[in-house]
């Protein structure tokens, strides 16, 4: 009798439908920021072109960031953000519930969020958080005209005109939908499309980075994206990355204002160096723990008899 099995080990093949999947996320989030800034633009045009301050001739970009400047529109741009992260983390967490968490493996809290695990998860968006900011303070060196850019950028979309807001946006809401966003059903998607884990990680980091339209932005939101698809990919969970987000967005709204209280700018450096260092070692000790497993295990393959095969003995005559 002849049995074939399938074997277990045998290379999966790329599933690009699930390559392009990964890809929608990051159109669905454009979107919904775009349609958040619409109303914070018309009010800001309207109180600028009313004040008649702007010159003619002025180019397009500066003209909308003369527009969102408006206390007015600075405002609506808040209150809009608010409504986009709300309706986010709507829309993604009922996606990834429904196309991915029933088909995974569930890992408590308690598994999860060890006194360890919380310390190293915390320490690595530290490290991330002072590398990022070193980087930061040399492009200011070498290109003050692009960061410049940069913060009238952060001014015109009102983060850190108002504490309230920015507390709940940028610290609690926006971590969580793009979390959801990324490292949830984005790299759950390209997890599917069958790449290696190091693409995967790669791609969707990308992908969080092209999201913050900002060549400064969008250079270190790829940097935050490696790391935190690291964590994804080592706890198999979002919970701990919505964690490190909302730790590493903390630390850069508050943490570093309160570190440029001290006068001499070589302690500053020291110390960002000091918590880069720490951040490493940090990411070191989470990457020799185990990987969790996340997928369910596929059910047996019964194995396939070849009934042409069969042969029958020769039954004895008296």
């Amino acid at each position: 009798m002849s049995v074939t099995q399938t074997n277990p080990s045998e290379k999966k093949k790329f599933n690009v439908g699930d390559f392009l999947m990964s890809i929608l996320p990051l159109f669905i989030m454009l979107a919904l920021n775009t349609i958040a800034t619409i109303p914070a633009v018309i009010i800001g045009m309207v109180n600028t072109l009313s004040r008649k301050t702007m010159e003619t001739g002025t180019d397009g970009q500066l003209m909308v960031n003369e527009f969102l400047a408006d206390n007015g529109a600075q405002t609506a741009v808040m209150i809009g953000l608010i409504c986009y992260a709300i309706v986010s983390i709507i829309i993604f967490h009922f996606w990834y519930k429904k196309a991915f968490l029933k088909k995974q493996i569930t890992i408590s809290n308690k598994e999860i969020f060890t006194v360890k695990n919380v310390i190293l998860v915390v320490l690595v968006a530290i490290g991330c958080q002072a590398a990022i900011d070193l980087a930061l303070s040399g492009i200011y060196v070498l290109l003050p005209d692009v960061m410049e850019s940069y913060s009238q950028t952060l001014e015109s979309a009102g983060l850190g005109t108002n504490i309230i807001t920015t507390l709940i946006y940028a610290n609690i809401l926006g971590p969580i939908a793009e979390e959801l966003m990324f490292r949830g059903v984005t790299q759950a998607y390209l997890r599917r499309s069958n790449l290696v884990t190091g693409l995967v990680i790669f791609f969707q980091a990308l992908s969080f980075g092209i999201a913050h339209l900002n060549p400064v932005q969008s250079s270190y939101a790829l940097v935050l994206g490696l790391m935190l698809g690291f964590l994804r990919h080592k706890f198999g969970n979002i919970r701990v990355t919505v964690l490190a987000h909302i730790a590493f967005n903390v630390l850069g709204t508050y943490g570093i204002a309160a570190l440029g209280l001290i006068p001499s700018d070589a302690v500053q450096y020291a110390i960002m160096g000091i918590c880069t260092v720490i951040g490493i070692v940090a990411l070191v000790l989470i990457a020799k723990q185990p990987t969790k497993q996340i997928e369910k295990p596929l059910e047996a393959t019964a194995p396939t008899v070849d009934t042409n095969a069969v042969k029958v003995a020769p039954v004895a005559q008296a």
